[in-house]
């Protein structure tokens, strides 16, 4: 099976996510529109991945220690299942060691796993991650989402960064 991440599951922070302002409707609208595909080898998903790499070490400090303003912390990472890879977000991030767990906030489609469930894996799965910035009333981090993003039109582009404060300019 081809990798591949979309819109409605890298969207999933805003259904976890009940702050008023960030957590309204897009996750509607996503269910009943197809969703949108993209290649994890995509020059886009690329870049998106080595962002968050980037950002992956000053994230998880902030996580560890969040300050007051800030929520919801969660991190999107590979999940395999014999020839099957899916990417789920996971929030209440834990450190064990050189592990971390979270649990499990989207509804896989592979079987090995189950929303809610806790879940184990290494820092170097992690190929994205996110918080809201309550001050600013913004979405932090989240780049795979923005690689998703350019395969929509302007206009729906413009609607979700304004609606959830996602900045895709960074």
């Amino acid at each position: 099976m081809q990798p591949f991440l979309m819109l409605s599951a890298a969207l999933m922070i805003f259904v976890t996510a009940p702050v008023s302002a960030l957590s309204q409707s897009f996750m509607d609208k996503a269910k009943k529109d197809s969703a949108v595909e993209m290649n994890d080898e995509e020059p886009a998903m690329q870049k998106a991945m080595e962002r968050a790499r980037t950002g992956l070490d000053d994230f998880l400090r902030k996580a560890g220690s969040p300050p007051s303003d800030t929520d919801y912390y969660s991190v999107k990472v590979r999940v395999r299942e014999g020839d099957n890879l899916e990417y789920l977000w996971l929030s209440n991030l834990k450190a064990k060691g050189e592990m971390w767990s979270g649990r499990i906030d989207n509804i896989p489609m592979i079987r090995s796993v189950k929303k809610g469930q806790s879940y184990s894996f290494a820092k170097s799965e992690i190929v994205d991650w996110t918080y809201i910035d309550r001050a600013k009333k913004k979405i932090v981090g989240n780049f795979t989402t923005c690689a998703l993003l350019t395969k929509e039109p302007p206009d729906v582009v413009q609607k979700i960064q304004t609606q959830y404060g996602l900045d895709c300019d960074r």
